[in-house]
């Protein structure tokens, strides 16, 4: 089940958010829901940190963040502008093609992705909670994600979920 939630981090570092919940479903037994994040931000974001916290109502619970990946991603963007034009070239006489120049970019963002593993007493927490919301760090900047009222909906709706297709 893919997550949509509102980031907030001070130094607007994070950009992009993308989140997807899991879990097995295998001989009639469900395992651990587990929440895969991917942040995309400025070539200033750094590599996230073990640590990340979940906050059910208002009780908050430190997790793990397992399987952490940060890469630098490079897009080189190459657009065709109008050229500098001399005087009395091209003036809208019809003359020739009107000459352009070929203008590159380079833009560099980080991508850093990692995976929380819910205990069932967290599950449990979600299922009856009225808020939701994770933190995590990179570095020394904290990133907060905020899960809306119809996502934390879902969220309970696929943790109640025995591997029947919802209609």
């Amino acid at each position: 089940m893919d997550h949509e939630a509102k980031i907030d981090n001070p130094n607007k570092s994070v950009y992009s958010y993308g989140g997807q919940y899991a879990k097995e479903i295998k001989n009639g037994v469900i395992s651990q829901i587990t929440l895969i994040i991917r942040l995309q931000g400025s070539e200033n974001l750094a590599a996230l940190g073990p640590e990340a916290y979940i906050k059910v109502d208002r009780k908050s619970t430190k997790l793990l963040l397992a399987d952490l990946y940060y890469s630098a991603n490079q897009v080189t963007v190459r657009t065709q502008v109008p050229a500098t034009m001399a005087p009395g070239i091209g003036f809208g006489y019809g003359y020739g093609t009107v000459p352009t120049a070929t203008r590159t970019s380079t833009l560099t963002s980080n991508i850093l992705s990692g995976k929380l593993t819910f205990t069932k007493e967290i599950e449990n927490d979600i299922l009856s909670a009225k808020s939701l919301q994770f933190r995590l760090y990179s570095t020394n900047d904290a990133i907060d994600l905020f899960v809306s009222d119809s996502q934390l909906e879902n969220i309970q709706k696929f943790i109640k979920n025995r591997g029947e297709v919802l209609k």
